[in-house]
């Protein structure tokens, strides 16, 4: 916690007073992000299962002391005598397990459920840095639509104005204006729309990073799409399946569930504990004066289960069908790695290739647009229609490629996750696409 802190104080030095990136923003997510924080003290629970399973394997010491004052009288052969003395005294018992094999499975549990702990943790925490890319990005992606939004609006307005002026001078139509108006209204809905969603997903960010940032840095002009590295789809593969934190758990979950049956079957088994016990009390009355008592004494105790009504094989069965149910979760887990890692592989390679598609298809449309606008004004080749319909295509392909550019970004972080290897190497990778400031205020 200390090092987050002074990491995030040290980058608040280096970035601009409001100016947020992805990078910041994580550090911020680990330093007072309550969901992240929740993950770290349930690790932190779960870490002590370790303890917990090694204390019934220890000895087991208890001291207990007594001091009492008794009055009264005693009639003996019809005489009474008063009976006022003090009784105290102390004991200490130690018991030692020599063998028991529900302690026994109960230690190898609690070293499992602390590692399960630990690949718990290690999923929340990649899935916490996953999620706080998609809101940060959504925010991006949400401000990006607005600008879009706006500038398609304005360039609405314009035609408009203009579809009005060649009406004045007897060369435009009524529906030119009315197809117009038509589309102009339309782009500010669109506008409100945009607006609505930024203000939904800064508050999705401001859930995981504790505070709510007046401006994040977005993405560069320039877009590289480097290859993959492995190259090849089944390293992928192997590596998920090797390391992926999701199976890491479910293959704890699955090794406590088989210890579970060994622990209920351990019922069936005599246990054995070392026993040492040491007492010290005086007492004094007309029978006993002045007695003190001292004695220590040490032995075996065997304990042998006969009979539990039939519980001890019910519990067992019960554990057992659990442990199936553990294993074909495992089972599942795999399969979910596999399809989720073929998923973001293919999605890289596909997204790098839409990229490149689609920033073709901007500047193929940015010059239709101009050609349109030209033919409309000055030869007549070019309908009202058509310049509203060049307008519409070029604000598609713009928002189109944001939205492609983020999706590979996300790509890349979700192939990370899915193979177990997603860290800060991993952020600053995909914070070195960020650079202009832009502001994320409605």
């Amino acid at each position: 916690m200390d090092r987050h802190c002074l990491l995030f104080c040290l980058l608040g030095l280096a970035l601009p007073a409001n100016a947020m990136d992805l990078k910041q923003a994580w550090d911020l997510l680990q330093y007072q992000g309550p969901i992240y924080k929740a993950a770290v003290h349930e690790k932190e629970a779960g870490g002590e299962n370790r303890a917990i399973g090694k204390a019934g394997l220890l000895p087991q010491i208890n001291a207990s002391g007594y001091h009492n004052k008794v009055n009264g009288s005693q009639t003996q052969n019809k005489i009474d005598n008063d009976l006022h003395y003090d009784s105290k005294g102390a004991n200490v018992r130690l018991r030692q397990p020599l063998f028991n094999k529900q302690k026994m499975a109960e230690y190898r549990q609690g070293q499992q459920r602390a590692d399960y702990s630990d690949a718990v943790f290690d999923a929340k925490s990649q899935d916490a840095a996953v999620r706080l890319a998609e809101s940060y990005f959504d925010v991006l992606l949400a401000s990006e639509t607005i600008t879009l939004a706006k500038s398609k609006l304005t360039a609405f307005d314009e035609q408009l104005a203009s579809a009005k002026r060649r009406m004045e001078l007897g060369a435009g139509t009524v529906t030119d204006i009315d197809e117009s108006t038509a589309r102009r209204d339309l782009a500010e809905a669109e506008l409100i729309e945009a607006q609505d969603n930024l203000v939904n997903a800064r508050r999705k960010l401001e859930e995981y990073i504790g505070e709510t940032p007046e401006s994040l840095t977005t993405l560069r002009p320039t877009f590289d799409t480097p290859p993959l590295l492995p190259s090849n789809l089944q390293d992928w593969l192997v590596k998920a399946q090797a390391d992926s934190p999701l199976i890491h758990a479910r293959r704890y979950s699955r090794d406590l569930a088989e210890e579970e049956v060994k622990r209920n079957s351990a019922g069936h088994w005599p246990t054995l504990d070392f026993i040492a016990g040491y007492t010290a009390g005086e007492s004094q009355s007309l029978s006993e004066l002045n007695q003190r008592n001292h004695y220590g004494s040490v032995g075996l105790e065997v304990n042998i289960p006969l009979y539990s009504g039939g519980g001890v094989s019910a519990l067992t069965r019960q554990a057992s069908a659990n442990s199936d149910k553990a294993m074909d979760e495992l089972d599942a887990a795999r399969q979910e790695v596999i399809t989720g890692t073929t998923r973001e592989y293919q999605g890289i390679l596909s997204g790098a290739k839409r990229i490149r598609a689609l920033e073709t298809a901007v500047a193929s449309n940015e010059r239709s647009l101009a050609s349109t606008r030209k033919g409309f004004k000055e030869g007549g080749t070019s309908t009202n229609s058509d310049v509203l319909n060049a307008e519409e295509l070029l604000f598609v392909a713009r928002h189109d490629l944001f939205d492609a550019k983020v999706r590979y970004l996300m790509s890349r972080l979700r192939l990370a996750s899915s193979v177990g290897s997603l860290g800060d190497d991993d952020i600053d990778q995909i914070n070195n696409y960020l650079g202009p400031e832009l502001l994320v205020t409605k």
